[in-house]
This record gives structure tokens, sequence and C-alpha cells, in this order.
């Protein structure tokens, strides 16, 4: 019994050990990536990477901004010709996905597999605003500064500034309260159609 215990205990240690060889190894490996992404693209040195497997890639320019922080999974890409431009003071949530170019959806792709229509453009995301996980963000869209934007979102259209949005495709559901009635009432007439019927029934009726 003693024989087993003994066993058992040293089979734990080298458990342990060989773990903890393999976690540092792979938080090796993921600062000396993100310092890659440091050198390629333009990643100011207060933002921050939160977590594991945060992909940037693409031969296109990628600026995220001073005291951003995007979290773990998720992805970023930008294509030749392309920009996706964080602002400062971003707070990026996990898994969230960016891309700068995607097929067209309108076409047959048995007709063309081979060279599909894509179109491409860029992003921008505005200072202050706050991403929840799982959003995805897609090629020409912009989110106003000071927004947010709800989890499991899909950012289809350009979305203004100092607004709560949410939704596939993303909508205005309400604007920040500190705005005036009558800057609310401007942003919701520039915004049209981004906004959610309620909140268009609310400002605009």
């Amino acid at each position: 019994m003693k024989r087993i215990i003994t066993s058992l205990l040293q089979n734990r240690v080298v458990t342990q050990t060989l773990g903890s060889i393999s976690r540092a190894f792979e938080l090796s490996q993921r600062r000396r990536r993100y310092r890659l992404y440091r050198q390629k693209y333009d990643i100011h040195p207060d933002a921050r990477f939160n977590g594991p497997e945060i992909q940037f890639y693409g031969d296109g320019k990628i600026r995220l901004g001073e005291r951003s922080y995007i979290g773990r999974n998720s992805r970023i890409e930008s294509s030749q010709g392309c920009t996706v431009n964080i602002g400062s003071c971003c707070a990026m949530s996990h898994y969230i996905y960016i891309n700068t170019v995607n097929r067209m959806a309108d076409q047959d792709f048995s007709d063309s597999f081979e060279s599909f229509d894509i179109r491409k453009g860029d992003v921008r995301i505005g200072d202050y605003c706050w991403i929840g996980a799982y959003v995805f963000v897609v090629e020409g869209a912009s989110i106003g500064e000071n927004s947010v934007i709800g989890a499991h979102s899909v950012v289809t259209k350009d979305l203004p500034p100092h607004s709560i949005c949410t939704g596939a495709p993303a909508k205005v559901i309400k604007f920040k309260s500190y705005l005036g009635e009558e800057e609310k009432r401007d942003l919701a007439e520039s915004y049209r159609e981004r906004l959610s019927d309620d909140l268009r029934d609310e400002l605009l009726s």
C-alpha cells in the first residue's frame, strides 16, 4: 500500500510539473505572438491583449489605440489596402470578430467557385466604446464614439456616437442619457435607418 501511495504521489507531482511547463510554454508563445503584432501593426504601448488566442492578420493596417484592450479568442482581419481603426480607451470583450473583406451573398456560388465577388471596406471604432462578447463587425461598418454594442450583435452599417445598440443587424435601442433631447433627435434623424422601431417612434414621430 505504501508503494502504491508513493507512486500515486510521484505521478501527481510529475503531472503538475508537466502542466506547469506546458502553461509556461503557451504563455511564452502568446507573448511572442503579441510582440510580433506590435511590430507589424500600430498597437499603442498602453493597449492590452487580454487572454489567449487573439489573432491579428492580413496585409492591411490595424490600429489599437491608447488604453484600449481586446479579449481572448478575438480575431481582427485587415486585407491589403484596408484599415481597422480602433480608438482610445475602448473595452473590447472576448470572441470579437472584425473583417474588412467578405463574399457578397447575392451570387451563384456554384458558378463562381474559383473567383467569388467580394466586398471590401475599412472598419472604424471610435474612442471610449464598449464592445460586448461575440460581436461581429463586417467590412465597411463604423461605430461612433462612446457607444455600446451588446453581446452577440452583428454590426453591418454605420452606428451613431453616444448610442446603445444591439441585435443582428445591430440597431440603436437608446441614446445615452447625458445627451440633450435636441442632440438625440439630430442623431436620430441622421441615423434614421439604424434605429429600432420603438426608438424611431419615440424620437421622430
